[in-house]
């Protein structure tokens, strides 16, 4: 057994059967998002915005969730009481077949989950994966560690509904859709444009109108 961190993304195709897709249209539905930012969240980006353009090349990953990924994730407000929360630094862990039809256990800690629970998550919806930009010699690959925690998830869950995920590297973000042994990517948004980073914020509260409605159904 080996945690998240030390999956890549092939390694998952090969052992899974995963297939990345060029597009899914749960993703493309889901990247079609354009609400017009609140008062309130104009105020909140316009504040944090400078301080991004200077800083996130310095920034850490620490400093960059402190200061920036934790006030766009509480904007959205993954959260209701009750019913569902957000969660950070917590284990998921399943068994899996393989495409040999062998078990294999899946455990690793997730840098934040959205999921139903208030102090014990249960059926994990939306997954987010902060990786800090490094030189090219990392074997570090922020989107097999990603997709490992959805893929675990989906088996987790014993369901086939899409699961979301977004997995930043500095300061791109890009989003991913698996539903059943597919899955598909989006490009990189760069949230120091400022259009874009309005962008980013409109597709994470789809995400919680998605999270809702399927609740609501449940």
């Amino acid at each position: 057994m080996k945690s998240f961190e030390k999956w890549k993304y092939e390694e998952i195709e090969l052992t899974f059967g995963t297939e990345r897709v060029d597009s899914l249209p749960s993703l493309t539905e889901w990247l079609s998002a354009n609400d017009a930012p609140t008062d309130f969240e104009n105020i909140i980006i316009n504040n944090l915005y400078p301080e991004l353009v200077r800083k996130v090349d310095a920034w850490n990953e620490d400093e960059l969730k402190f200061f920036f990924i934790a006030h766009i994730i509480n904007l959205v407000n993954f959260s209701k009481p009750k019913v569902y929360s957000s969660f950070s630094q917590r284990t998921v862990e399943t068994v899996r077949k393989d495409i040999h039809q062998n078990n294999v256990l899946l455990r690793g800690r997730v840098e934040f989950f959205v999921a139903m629970g208030e102090q014990i998550p249960r059926q994990p919806f939306f997954f987010l994966h902060e990786y800090k930009l490094l030189n090219k010699t990392t074997p570090s690959d922020p989107l097999g560690q990603l997709l490992i925690a959805m893929l675990a998830t989906q088996t987790f869950n014993n369901e086939q509904n899409p699961i979301y995920g977004v997995y930043i590297t500095g300061k791109f973000w890009q989003f991913i859709v698996l539903e059943e042994n597919h899955y598909a990517v989006s490009t990189s948004y760069d949230a120091t444009k400022k259009e874009e980073l309005f962008k980013i914020l409109s597709i994470l509260k789809r995400c919680k109108v998605y999270i809702e409605d399927r609740i609501s159904k449940m």
